[in-house]
């Protein structure tokens, strides 16, 4: 097994095909005109995660042709970051902000510098900058190459840009096992969520499964603060639902899952059935097994 297999609990996807899609959807818009998030990107590597390459091809060019206009970097040498946080019409300079670190510093010092400046904007889009960057943070660490790169700066431009304070944390938490902990966090949503399958009860898991996204490239420090911005989040979205109590369900999150996320065109699918095999991979918690056949109509 290698450090990344490890790191993130899958088998690195270093294809091209992941490139080639992230190629395409540069062409696309961050937000749809509807003003929905562009989910293509998050699934693309989301499906690629599971597997299932030759769906990514498909939904690259699916959505490539449904989503808003292109955004290109802007250049500005006197960009500041204090005075652009939570600017969405300074998007272009902050797609160019982070290339250009990007280039100069690696994604890693980045993303380990970024990441939690950003952390207390968790929830902000509806937890969608954080886990569009997650899915980024992990493609780029299982292979560094152009395609995504570009991804990983136009993700922490996004998150950047849309920036908002979230809930007000309590006190951060020891950090013992960072990956177990987050993801034990995202495994309570999923009881939640299993008592009121809806589309905010969903985002709850996989908005906390992307910070799990970020564990060994930001420091304990940053964990601590992310852990406590979930649970400041959680509180907040699951106000007056009562959990599920104990699940029981198979083993494991099945392959004919995943395909039937897939099949479904439905990104929100994609993005949970992989969210809850990281984190039953992690626990064994039944609750994530429950929660991607919930999402797929398969229970």
């Amino acid at each position: 097994m290698t450090a990344t297999e490890h790191d993130t609990g899958f088998a690195p996807e270093t294809s091209s095909t992941l490139d080639d899609a992230y190629e395409r959807l540069e062409s696309t818009g961050f937000e749809l005109p509807n003003g929905f998030v562009n989910h293509a990107p998050m699934a693309c590597e989301a499906l690629a995660a599971l597997g299932l390459l030759e769906e990514v091809d498909a939904w690259s060019r699916r959505y490539a042709m449904t989503t808003g206009a292109r955004v290109n970097p802007v250049d500005d040498d006197s960009f500041e970051w204090e005075e652009a946080l939570g600017d969405y019409r300074r998007l272009p300079e902050w797609i160019a902000y982070f290339s250009k670190r990007i280039d100069e510093r690696g994604w890693q010092e980045v993303v380990s510098s970024s990441v939690p400046r950003l952390l207390p904007s968790l929830s902000t889009a509806l937890f969608h900058g954080a886990i569009r960057a997650g899915h980024a943070v992990r493609a780029i660490a299982a292979t560094d190459t152009a395609p995504r790169r570009s991804e990983l700066s136009r993700s922490l431009a996004f998150w950047a840009a849309r920036y908002r304070p979230g809930q007000e944390i309590g006190p951060t938490v020891e950090i013992t096992d960072a990956r177990r902990q987050i993801t034990m966090a995202a495994a309570a949503g999923a009881r939640h969520y299993l008592a009121s399958p809806n589309i905010l009860h969903l985002h709850g898991v996989t908005g906390a499964m992307a910070v799990e996204l970020f564990v060994g490239h930001i420091g304990d420090d940053a964990v601590g603060l992310g852990l406590a911005q979930i649970a400041a989040e959680h509180a907040a979205l699951y106000r007056g639902t009562t959990p599920v109590g104990r699940v029981e369900e198979g083993a494991g999150v099945e392959s004919s899952v995943f395909e039937i996320a897939a099949a479904s065109g439905d990104p929100h699918q994609v993005k949970l059935v992989e969210a809850c095999r990281r984190g039953f991979d992690t626990t064994g918690d039944p609750s994530f097994v429950a929660a991607a056949k919930t999402v797929v109509g398969a229970r």
